[in-house]
């Protein structure tokens, strides 16, 4: 064989390069895709079940037991750039009298179900995420208020980030799936409202700590001809002394009705506002409150929980013109060597509130909450064993003329994550 011209020896060296190049990127990408499918990625794995039995005042009472839970998987950042995740989501009734409906544990009907609840790609750029498909929202009026079986879920897209040390938060949503349904419903449907319009829902929201000790947040959410909502907070921790630490907060909420007024059929606007306080010493926790809302309607929450200081087990205590005393406490028993266990108790007083259309006075209200929690996380347990977390929960509530209410709940969650 003839020796190789010297001059074509440079080109055969970039040619290796370049053959050694191509087959070290795809190599070095399935690396980064290997490590967010696996090391990053998270599987989880969320077992509950719920007791629950309601007395009302006039029947039907509510009633039902419930297993399940949820099944999830998320990737890590693929390429620091892709993440992609889905949850199942299912309960399905162990005892669901029909002559009990309305636990909200299970179907209107009492039956069991499952729905895909969340399925989501996302893109981040440059730290701000955008994130498209099914998925979980954590804002003060529009949240997953995870307190039956399963969490509410929306679907839509929404952009997270920061920008000048401010947390922003802007979604625009198609769907949302109640807590014990299979199906995404619009925001017409989700508020109850009889008609065969079909509206979405655009979401804003904003938080900031300026200091490790100031917090606050602002949201704002908009339904066409349905609801225009926004809510104000800001929540100040000091130190008193050595022993004592002092947590005050304030909010604020307005909404009104808008274009053709699906929701009241006629216009109407309210607010709501409130004040708290939290002192705190060792495993102990003292909490004070107070709430009113304004005499032009009822405060209305109809696609996820109640954002005030006075949202109780049973009770909102925000009915046009009410005001209403939270005076509570909480107790961690770690600071006596039991750690996991935790003991809350609340009373409030609600006074003063009208029928909004006519003027009329409404019963005063009082309910007294009472939960335990233990969670079994003390490290004497086997590892089996620290998942586990057994709520119980009590509440009574006496509305003078119009009856009282019984509220007993029993929850027990196992949580792997893998």
């Amino acid at each position: 064989m003839p020796p190789v011209p010297i001059e074509s020896r440079p080109r055969r060296a970039a040619w290796a390069c370049l053959l050694c190049a191509a087959l070290t990127v795809p190599a070095q990408a399935d690396t980064r895709l290997a490590d967010a499918l696996g090391r990053d990625s998270e599987l989880t794995l969320h077992l509950r079940t719920y007791y629950f039995d309601r007395l009302n005042p006039k029947p039907p009472d509510n009633a039902a037991w419930a297993i399940g839970g949820w099944v999830g998987y998320r990737t890590g950042w693929i390429g620091d750039a892709l993440r992609f995740g889905v949850v199942g989501y299912t309960s399905q009734p162990l005892w669901a009298p029909q002559d009990k409906p309305g636990s909200l544990l299970l179907t209107s009907d009492q039956d069991g179900y499952s729905v895909i609840g969340e399925v989501y790609g996302s893109l981040k750029l440059w730290d701000q995420v955008l994130t498209g498909g099914r998925f979980q929202v954590n804002q003060p009026e529009i949240s997953p208020t995870d307190n039956r079986m399963t969490p509410i879920t929306y679907s839509g897209g929404n952009l997270t980030g920061t920008l000048a040390g401010v947390k922003y938060y802007a979604a625009y949503l198609n769907a949302t799936k109640p807590r014990n349904s299979e199906n995404f419903i619009n925001f017409v449907a989700a508020a109850n409202i009889d008609s065969p319009a079909s509206e979405p829902l655009y979401l804003f929201g904003l938080s900031g700590e300026p200091h490790q000790d100031l917090r606050w947040r602002f949201s704002s959410y908009y339904v066409p001809n349905v609801l225009q909502s926004n809510y104000a907070d800001v929540a100040w921790s000091l130190p008193l002394d050595e022993r004592y630490r002092l947590r005050l907060g304030a909010q604020a909420m307005v909404q009104s009705g808008v274009g053709q007024q699906l929701l009241s059929g006629s216009s109407f606007s309210t607010w709501s506002g409130g004040l708290k306080a939290d002192l705190a010493s060792g495993g102990a926790t003292a909490t004070l409150a107070y709430q009113q809302t304004g005499s032009g309607a009822d405060y209305q929450a109809p696609y996820s929980g109640w954002a005030g200081y006075t949202y109780m087990i049973v009770k909102s205590f925000n009915l046009a013109n009410m005001k209403a005393w939270l005076l509570g406490g909480t107790y961690d028993f770690a600071a006596q060597g039991v750690p996991g266990f935790v003991v809350n108790a609340a009373a409030v007083y609600g006074w003063d509130a009208i029928n909004p259309s006519s003027g009329v006075a409404q019963p005063d209200w009082t309910e007294y909450d009472l939960t335990l929690d233990y969670r079994f996380s003390d490290k004497r347990w086997p590892d089996w064993a620290r998942p586990f977390w057994i709520r119980g929960r009590a509440a009574y509530v006496d509305m003078r003329s119009a009856g009282d209410i019984q509220d007993y709940r029993i929850i027990v969650n196992y949580e792997w994550k893998f």
